[in-house]
């Protein structure tokens, strides 16, 4: 998904429709730290080159799986994801912080795809099901519902010593 100025400009209607699959190299979530990978990423869409403009206009949208480690675990989730996107590139210098600046007068889409899947991993995510959580001495972390679970269970201190009174039968 790689375009040049001059190919865009030779299009039919300056435009471009694509439904591609991508798949991104491991060094690529190298400094990223809530994510660990992406798996069936898939991109369709189109792309519109204004010529007035110098604009190149793309309407997509992405799906596939993102690998994130578990908020509590740290071992890997699938998270799937699946978001609609415009975006807006110039062909010349721009000030407006809208717009990715295209230099070479060649447009990679692969990067800015990266970019737009960064900004919808979760902020934390928790694996679902039996999950054994971390402990150690003198501390362990619980689920809710245990910690609902032994609260209930839990006698109110102003109220322990009635656990001692003895009631007697004698009449």
């Amino acid at each position: 998904m790689r375009w040049t100025k001059s190919e865009l400009i030779n299009l039919k209607d300056h435009k471009v429709e694509f439904n591609e699959d991508i798949t991104f190299e491991p060094k690529a979530f190298k400094f990223t730290r809530r994510l660990n990978g992406l798996e069936n990423v898939h991109v369709n869409g189109i792309g519109i080159y204004n010529i007035d403009y110098d604009l190149f206009d793309v309407e997509m949208n992405i799906s596939g799986i993102m690998i994130t480690p578990c908020a509590i675990t740290n071992d890997d989730i699938d998270v799937p994801f699946d978001f609609d996107s415009h975006v807006l590139f110039s062909l010349t210098d721009s000030d407006d912080l809208d717009m990715y600046i295209v230099e070479n007068d060649i447009i990679e889409l692969a990067p800015v795809i990266f970019q737009l899947i960064n900004l919808e991993v979760p902020l934390k995510a928790v694996k679902s099901g039996d999950i054994e959580y971390p402990k150690g001495d003198g501390w362990a972390i619980i689920s809710e519902e245990e910690f609902e679970r032994s609260r209930k269970e839990e006698i109110d201190p102003r109220l322990a010593k009635l656990k001692e009174f003895k009631f007697s039968d004698d009449d």
